[in-house]
């Protein structure tokens, strides 16, 4: 390990569990960085030595710093990890089973915050990349898409725009960590609560990033899981408060959950979360519960219902 000379200006943070092939092509691929100041971070979650005994016989090209969690952390609490131990004045949150797209990646995004003062969080375009299936598919954020987002921070509901944490680099003094209650939701969730909390966002059209796709991904298995999306979605409007429904990208996310998950009753979703949800939300549900379950299915048609519903009750004053 290389000793700390100078405050370094990136501190590439990457939460390890146990697959060693990936995390040795994320390295390499900062090795070969044209942009060169910056520190490596590894918070280990294996239940055995493997990447530790990989990252001390790794090449000594950078200063590589290897953390042991005493006990595992799990998704996201490993995230925060990293980031509590980073020194740099920038936090760079890589998944070890993604990696930079070009050799000039980081010199792209030190190049964006040094033009662009005012920002605190810069994220960029990406490459989703599925090995198994041998496909790609460049991920853009477009004029319209950015400009859709900045009406309100509850377009992030209607899709993701940042990427995964790997996409983006965050000022280490911004105040917010990842919350550990979340699994699915994670990295949207916390991009809301930064845009609600008016940290200003800059978008690099360059492609910086390659996401990996990959079966043993937590949101792989959380996707379509009844329990999780109950969960953290109800933790979701609770945190960001109920008067987010009133935008009508948001009401249409918790439309589509509902029928996604077929609850026909407030009851359905008490086994997953204990606490009272919004009354909008209950008077959604019955909305739903008065139509064919076929005819919700229609995407065309389910949209006119969604917007009737949310329509009846923005003129009945519930929203």
């Amino acid at each position: 390990m290389q000793p700390i000379t100078h405050q370094y200006f990136i501190s590439i943070c990457i939460p390890a569990y146990k697959r060693i092939t990936d995390l040795e092509k994320l390295l390499d691929s900062i090795g070969r960085q044209t942009f060169t100041d910056f520190e490596v971070i590894v918070t280990d979650d294996s239940p055995d030595d493997t990447v530790k005994n990989f990252c001390n016989n790794y090449p000594n090209k950078f200063r590589l710093v290897y953390y042991k969690n005493q006990v595992a952390l799990g998704t996201p609490e490993n995230w925060n990890e990293g980031i509590r131990k980073a020194t740099a004045l920038w936090v760079k949150l890589m998944h070890d089973d993604d990696y930079f797209a070009t050799n000039n990646s980081l010199a792209l995004f030190a190049r964006a915050i040094k033009k662009n003062s005012t920002a605190q969080v810069f994220y960029g375009a990406f490459i989703f990349e599925n090995a198994a299936k041998n496909s790609k598919k460049v991920i853009k954020c477009n004029w319209y898409d950015r400009f859709f987002l900045s009406l309100s921070p509850y377009h992030m509901l209607r899709r993701n725009y940042f990427g995964n944490p790997s996409c983006i680099i965050i000022k280490k003094e911004v105040p917010y960590l990842y919350d550990n209650r979340f699994k699915y939701i994670v990295d949207f969730a916390f991009y809301i609560e930064l845009l609600q909390n008016n940290i200003k966002c800059c978008y690099i059209p360059e492609v910086l990033i390659h996401v990996g796709l990959n079966d043993e991904q937590v949101t792989n298995y959380t996707y379509k899981n009844i329990a999780v999306q109950m969960y953290e979605n109800h933790v979701l409007i609770e945190k960001i408060g109920e008067k987010t429904l009133k935008n009508i990208v948001a009401f249409d996310y918790y439309w589509r959950i509902y029928r996604n998950f077929n609850i026909t009753s407030p009851q359905d979703i008490e086994p997953y979360y204990k606490e009272n949800i919004p009354t909008v939300l209950k008077q959604l549900i019955t909305f739903q519960q008065s139509l064919s379950p076929q005819l919700l299915k229609i995407g065309l048609l389910s949209k006119l219902f969604m917007f009737s519903c949310y329509s009846q009750l923005r003129i009945a004053g519930k929203l």
